[in-house]
């Protein structure tokens, strides 16, 4: 009972794409808590002349757009392949990297590793990964924008409450409800008291004033589930993914 994983949505994503399949499956494992889901901006460079969601599918539309993510088969890139079912674009041309930071630091500098020779000029980063970015201070500029958010609101609180980022929906770009979750799961036969401590634990986490300040700086929505509540969250966020990964010849 004392090993745990913090983990988000490639829990899905590396079982179902993964080839040879693993040998275990999402429901091995005994879920603990999710804690919050984590939502999705669409970012460009500042310097982007793209300064709405319609501006970027207009272009999308037109031409296949260098964007980047973290892996391939992913989230971020199962998010591309959404936009280009939803708005009918070109397809993406995805660049993977090895992880959100990275992400972000290619489209601020417009330099993905393998990228086409405009560069990246997208990505769909989590507010905590394009902040360092986005955030302006005495000594740093802004070199990142967020177009709109993949959530039913505007973040209205913490660091990407003003100026005001709109939904994505509300610009004609129809997809509101993709987030990573922010998740602990157990090992597989923990008892029922094993798992009733370690909810105990991330309830506390939780209802922590930490915890609280970093979901508001962020923009984080809190959704504590547990037991079969967060059980069944699995196994339909799971079935999400199942099917963006069919559509893409992914399985």
């Amino acid at each position: 009972m004392h090993y745990l994983m913090v983990t988000l949505n490639s829990f899905f994503t590396t079982i179902i794409t993964a080839k040879p399949p693993p040998p275990f499956k999402t429901t091995d494992f005994t879920p603990i808590a999710n804690l919050a889901l984590d939502p999705f901006f669409l970012w460009v460079n500042e310097d982007s002349p793209w300064k709405t969601a319609q501006d970027f599918i207009k272009a999308a539309q037109e031409k296949s757009i260098v964007v980047a993510g973290t892996g391939a088969k992913q989230e971020d890139e199962a998010l591309f392949r959404r936009i280009q079912d939803v708005a009918k674009t070109k397809p993406f041309t995805y660049v993977s990297q090895s992880g959100g930071a990275t992400v972000a630091d290619a489209l601020q500098k417009h330099a993905g590793v393998g990228a086409a020779s405009a560069g990246v000029e997208a990505t769909v980063n989590n507010p905590s990964e394009g902040a360092p970015f986005y955030e302006q201070t005495a000594t740093t500029k802004r070199t990142l924008r967020p177009l709109c958010a993949f959530t039913p609101e505007s973040p209205k609180a913490g660091l990407f409450a003003s100026p005001i980022i709109p939904t994505c929906k509300s610009q004609g770009l129809a997809i509101d409800d993709y987030y990573i979750m922010r998740a602990v799961m157990g090992p597989p036969a923990l008892t029922p008291q094993q798992q009733a401590f370690w909810v105990g634990v991330f309830t506390k986490v939780f209802e922590s004033d930490d915890w609280k300040a970093y979901v508001q700086k962020f923009s984080l929505e809190p959704a504590f589930k547990s037991g079969l509540e967060f059980r069944q969250f699995i196994l339909q966020y799971q079935q999400l993914h199942q099917d963006i990964a069919a559509k893409n010849g992914w399985v």
